[in-house]
């Protein structure tokens, strides 16, 4: 039973959609949190995120929507961008929380009113070389069959 529970949380999730984000030349394949409870569970018990993979967390509205690592296995780069893709926050390697801080986790973020934020695996923005003021872009399908387009455009060539 435990192998069985442990394959099931290794399974991507099945968030409120997908879709395409696009950083400096580069593009991820986007799994998105649009409810509540999609957005508190995020990437919670993911043991590994591929470098070409992120999750987007969807809000109807600017506001401070700051993180928290709790029941989190890795290390994520968090970026904050606003209706138009400008990153007006970022949080590089936030680290998991110990279960033994229970929900005792610290927040991440969200002291710059942002509309969405991104999480990517830890080292990404290094990789990339982000930084506050760059843009993104993304195109995204919810599951309701909603597009949800922002930020850059799609580079030319990519598939949309």
């Amino acid at each position: 039973m435990r192998k069985l529970f442990a394959i099931l949380l290794s399974l991507p999730l099945l968030a409120g959609g997908g879709g395409t984000v696009f950083v400096k030349q580069s593009s991820f394949l986007a799994e998105v949190a649009v409810t509540d409870a999609e957005r508190a569970k995020g990437l919670m018990y993911r043991q590994s995120l591929a470098k070409d993979r992120c999750m987007f967390f969807v809000y109807g509205e600017e506001g401070s929507h700051s993180i928290w690592m709790k029941n989190c296995l890795i290390a994520l780069d968090v970026a904050w961008v606003d209706a138009e893709g400008h990153v007006t926050e970022l949080a590089e390697h936030v680290p998991p929380c110990s279960p033994m801080r229970g929900d005792d986790c610290p927040n991440y973020g969200g002291s710059v009113p942002a509309r969405h934020f991104v999480e990517f695996p830890a080292g990404t923005f290094k990789r990339l070389g982000l930084k506050k003021g760059d843009r993104l872009g993304w195109e995204l399908t919810l599951d309701d069959g909603r597009v949800v387009r922002g930020g850059l455009p799609a580079p030319k060539g990519k598939k949309k």
